[in-house]
């Protein structure tokens, strides 16, 4: 099992590699906006001044393709797991096996999606807009989430990084839905297997 887990870390990282210094170029790219986003964000006098749509239109951009890329991880890893020959021999006989797979899937896909809230969330906290991490992170899940229960909203200058969450948890949902889907494909495809070899 061991032997799986070792093999199955370095399937995963040795094609992304290349992709290495795209992400240290995303990363700068954001970077490079936080100075600016962070002296827009003070509103003392009620007055909002923001770095622009289109610096906000750059970081939303670059933070959807940071989560695409973070989905990708989190893809592969789970199709991995999924076609991996020795795991696949050792859950296919055994329902507490193929469960303890899909679960594991599951899992990873759940910590996908939260990983980009808490991407966001460390965002809009960088960027002063909220006090607290446990602020950022709650308003981030609920725009993410579509969900929007509107307690905790951003300053009107800031509204479209609201629209770039949401659209990035509409996107991100999607993908996670038909991984999701294809986990349990997967699981009962196991299953049927194992009922022929009967």
């Amino acid at each position: 099992m061991q032997r799986l887990f070792r093999r199955l870390i370095q399937r995963l990282i040795q094609p992304l590699i290349p992709w290495q210094r795209l992400v240290l170029l995303l990363l700068a790219a954001i970077g490079s906006l936080m100075p600016a986003a962070a002296q827009a964000a003070a509103h003392a006098s009620g007055r909002c001044n923001t770095p622009g749509s289109g610096d906000q239109f750059v970081l939303s951009t670059t933070m959807l393709v940071i989560s695409c890329i973070w989905q990708m991880l989190i893809t592969t890893a789970v199709a991995e797991l999924n076609h991996a020959p020795r795991l696949v021999q050792w859950c296919t006989p055994y329902l507490l096996r193929r469960s303890l797979v899909t679960f594991i899937g599951v899992g990873l896909i759940a910590l996908g999606l939260m990983g980009d809230i808490l991407m966001w969330a460390t965002v809009l906290r960088h960027l002063k807009l909220f006090t607290t991490l446990n602020e950022s992170f709650y308003f981030s899940a609920m725009t993410f989430t579509t969900v929007g229960y509107g307690d905790v909203v951003l300053p009107p200058c800031w509204h479209l990084l609201s629209v770039a969450i949401a659209v990035t948890g509409l996107l991100m949902a999607g993908w996670s839905t038909a991984l999701l889907v294809f986990v349990v494909q997967r699981t009962m495809a196991m299953r049927f297997n194992s009922e022929n070899r009967s």
